[in-house]
């Protein structure tokens, strides 16, 4: 029997709808690409995304049907369908009518893995009984990434800056010229350093580094074709956790995100590690 809980938001909303077996083994099917034939013994429907955005191919769909009124809940049935290119899709979800209580409340859930990215629903989906529908049109949100919380994070510090003590620093060569602010909190511990680097044709770059007890935590970098360009040509954005493990690696080129390349992020971090040394040691 497999058991299965469902997120608090979502059973409270099904409480307020009103809430007075084993499990069927599950199928793993390609993505419907057509509507699914009527079944009176399916639960049928679309799942789509809310915003609507790009996956990989290779994302996985999982399918509930749920009891509500036992505990613990009971998955009654279940499908998975994999690899899902793109959404929205149509499903059909079979069940056995000899598992459905009439006077039980059942529920579909729906959540999708697309690599790091998790996809929820925010609502949960009653159907069958208590005059509920078996067709229904499910919306999959994303859930905040490791990296997307440490990027929300960083531009969470970026705005507190201008209230921090700053220093400034420079340097030059016959090729580059640099200059930098450097950001510290209350207790004097560098958070952010904001590096300007003009190297004349060969382009601008504009980096922000963000710190963490002392470590690398984020880092943004803007390649620009000039200092007056307005817009940047790519920006590269690496993030780490407080383990230092690789959480956010992604580039920006032309309005397409891409996945930031390993040696990239490494060497992001090698520029933050060495701009907070070189800050450290008073090279202002």
């Amino acid at each position: 029997m497999r058991t299965f809980v469902l997120p608090a938001v979502a059973v409270a909303a099904l409480l307020l709808a009103g809430c007075s077996g084993s499990s069927s083994p599950s199928s793993e099917t390609p993505g419907d690409t057509a509507a699914p034939a009527a079944d009176a013994n399916a639960i049928t429907g679309t799942v789509s995304l809310e915003p609507p955005r790009t996956l990989t191919g290779q994302a996985r769909l999982d399918l509930s049907l749920v009891d509500m009124s036992v505990q613990p809940q009971v998955a009654v049935a279940s499908k998975t369908i994999t690899p899902v290119d793109a959404l929205p899709l149509n499903f059909s979800l079979a069940f056995d009518p000899q598992q459905i209580n009439p006077q039980d409340l059942y529920v579909v859930h729906a959540t999708m893995e697309d690599g790091d990215r998790h996809f929820d629903t925010a609502i949960a989906y009653p159907v069958l009984t208590k005059g509920q529908p078996r067709t229904i049109a499910i919306q999959l949100r994303a859930e905040p990434t490791p990296g997307d919380k440490a990027l929300a994070g960083f531009e969470e510090l970026k705005s507190r800056i201008g209230g921090m003590k700053y220093t400034e620093g420079s340097a030059a060569t016959e090729t580059v010229s640099r200059g930098w602010q450097t950001f510290r909190d209350a207790k004097g511990d560098i958070r952010f350093i904001r590096e300007r680097e003009d190297a004349g044709d060969k382009g601008y770059t504009r980096t922000d580094f963000a710190y963490l007890d002392g470590k690398p935590w984020v880092v943004v970098q803007e390649h620009l074709a000039s200092s007056s360009a307005r817009k940047p040509e790519s920006v590269a954005r690496a993030g780490w956790d407080e383990q230092g493990n690789l959480i956010l690696h992604r580039r920006l080129v032309a309005g397409t995100t891409s996945a930031l390349g390993m040696d990239q992020a490494k060497a992001l971090r090698s520029d933050a590690e060495a701009m907070l040394a070189q800050v450290r040691a008073g090279k202002k």
